[in-house]
């Protein structure tokens, strides 16, 4: 098995921590992580692909625990692209098949859309992180439509989403996150998938804030300013969504619209919580090779 190396991209004002392993002549899968985590989050995942694919995963601004907390406009998704795009010319390649979780996911939806870096992307996988103005268009359609039956989902989705509030309000989420500190970080964490024992809950104080304070300002930056509404039918890479079932934050009706945008777009389906990749790795493995194997 590949061993992860780790490299630094100097970026303006900040860098950006990079970890790859496999053969640089194989095809690159770039993984993308979530909030509140780091990259670490896909590094089984990535030193078991690594047999017959590039892997490589970035961490956002101001993670880990030895950099510098980052200014809130650094998490624009605008910003955040760009950093993605660095990352690729860093590792010289033209084109990515790119893999997303959470707020990696929503970043990566914006990256698959965009018009300029679409064409980075050979494919796009994608677990429980949707494009914010595809879901806000559908969560408009459903609750407009005043019927209770397309109403109710919707309304699902909005309660599942109340967890952001504090984070909104930044006094509230800065709080939490000292206040609560490292069990509080696990406490989410274990309720929403990752395993008892797994090395992820393991992290430092110091760590965790660089994870949740920062980085929090994803939701300020970008939920009330989302990126635009792509064109109908404009994303033509092949798209895998991976739903995980049993996720307490994400629903699968919050996708229902996404054949409006996309061409060829696959279902698979997992049970677990939001964290499926560390509950269910080897599933998850498969279902990645599996369509990466078929796209190519």
């Amino acid at each position: 098995m590949s061993a992860l190396t780790e490299h630094w991209i100097e970026r303006p004002g900040y860098r950006l921590r990079l970890c790859q392993a496999g053969e640089p002549s194989r095809p690159l899968v770039l993984f993308l992580h979530g909030y509140p985590d780091s990259q670490r989050m896909w590094q089984e995942i990535m030193l078991r692909l690594a047999d017959s694919y590039r892997v490589a995963s970035l961490d956002w601004p101001g993670v880990p625990a030895e950099e510098p907390r980052q200014p809130a406009r650094r998490y624009r998704i605008a910003a955040l692209l760009k950093d993605i795009e660095a990352v690729i010319e860093t590792l010289d390649t033209s084109q990515v098949h790119l893999v997303g979780h959470d707020w990696g996911a929503t970043i990566g939806w914006s990256f698959v859309t965009h018009p300029q870096y679409s064409k980075r992307v050979l494919s796009w996988s994608f677990i429980s992180g949707p494009h914010l103005a595809i879901w806000r268009q559908w969560a408009r359609e459903e609750l407009g439509s005043l019927q209770p039956r397309r109403m109710w989902p919707a309304l699902k989705q909005l309660l599942r989403s109340t967890y952001t509030l504090p984070l909104l309000a930044w006094p509230l989420g800065e709080s939490f996150w000292r206040l609560g500190g490292v069990p509080a970080w696990r406490l989410v964490l274990r309720l929403a998938g990752v395993p008892h024992g797994d090395p992820m809950l393991n992290e430092s104080r110091i760590q965790v804030m660089s994870m949740a304070l920062g980085p929090m300002a994803l939701y300020r930056q970008n939920i009330f300013h989302p990126p635009p509404l792509p064109p109908h039918a404009s994303v033509t890479c092949p798209v895998q969504l991976i739903v995980a079932e049993r996720d307490p934050f994400v629903s699968e009706a919050g996708y229902a619209n996404l054949t409006d945008y996309v061409t060829d777009l696959r279902i698979a389906r997992l049970p677990g919580s939001h964290w499926v990749t560390r509950s269910h790795p080897d599933e998850t493995v498969a279902l990645l090779r599996s369509f990466l194997e078929e796209v190519a």
